[in-house]
């Protein structure tokens, strides 16, 4: 046995992975999810938002309220999965429990599902939202960039976690109002090291529900001289 290999067996042994659903020991062991939970985690259907891809109730509805009430920055935005229960407790243990390798089954969940779209925008690169330095320090790893460098070593597209830099720790924008997580979020990003002319870029994040961070991080892209913006994100919150 190699000694790569034996290194991994004998940390799968101390710390088996656990199932990003529920949780316990993955089984069978040496998958990435339980065979009982794989299912349990679809991706969004139609109908969609034609410009955020939140889910609709209505056939006939082409945008969700909130894209009917206001602009967006980015040309289109796209969720892979519902922001539902299951995936909130997910992704909480993924950020703020150890959880990390449940972004090995999102990436590729995320990946085997973004191919149209992502063939569709002809992106030039993968920007994954930024944390700021503080955050990152503590938790570890941006999942953001977790997941973009999954998409990137799929469809061999570039990402360059430097191209946007967040300058500023803000407060969480859980239970904030859209005028709120704006202000919040205003001036909140800034060009980085690895920015680039680019004629068309995805932003890759976790969760989509507002729109207010992507926005943000759209807006300062394309003040520094970003063409077109799209975003890509795991989970999608609810359109009405």
């Amino acid at each position: 046995m190699r000694k790569t290999g034996i290194m991994e067996w004998v940390l799968s042994a101390v710390y088996p992975r656990r199932c990003p659903v529920c949780h316990d020991i993955v089984q069978p062991k040496g998958e990435l999810v339980c065979s009982a939970c794989a299912g349990k985690i679809q991706p969004v259907g139609e109908p969609r938002c034609k410009k955020c891809s939140k889910p609709l109730q209505k056939e006939d509805q082409e945008y969700c309220a909130d894209c009917s009430r206001r602009g967006h920055v980015f040309e289109e935005a796209v969720g892979i999965l519902p922001y539902n229960k299951v995936m909130q407790e997910s992704l909480l243990k993924c950020k703020y429990g150890g959880r990390r390798e449940y972004l090995d089954y999102y990436g590729e969940t995320m990946a085997r599902a973004a191919g149209r779209y992502l063939s569709r925008w002809q992106p030039q690169a993968l920007v994954p939202i930024p944390l700021h330095k503080s955050q990152l320090r503590l938790r570890g790893f941006n999942q953001s960039a977790c997941l973009a460098h999954a998409l990137g070593k799929k469809y061999g597209i570039p990402v360059y976690e430097h191209m946007l830099e967040k300058i500023r720790k803000t407060r969480s924008q859980k239970g904030l109002e859209h005028d709120q997580r704006k202000l919040n979020l205003k001036g909140v990003f800034s060009a980085g090291k690895d920015f680039r002319l680019l004629e068309s870029v995805v932003l890759v994040d976790d969760v989509y529900t507002t729109g207010s961070t992507v926005d943000e991080a759209a807006g300062c892209l394309k003040k520094a001289g970003a063409g077109k913006v799209y975003v890509l994100t795991l989970c999608i919150g609810k359109g009405f």
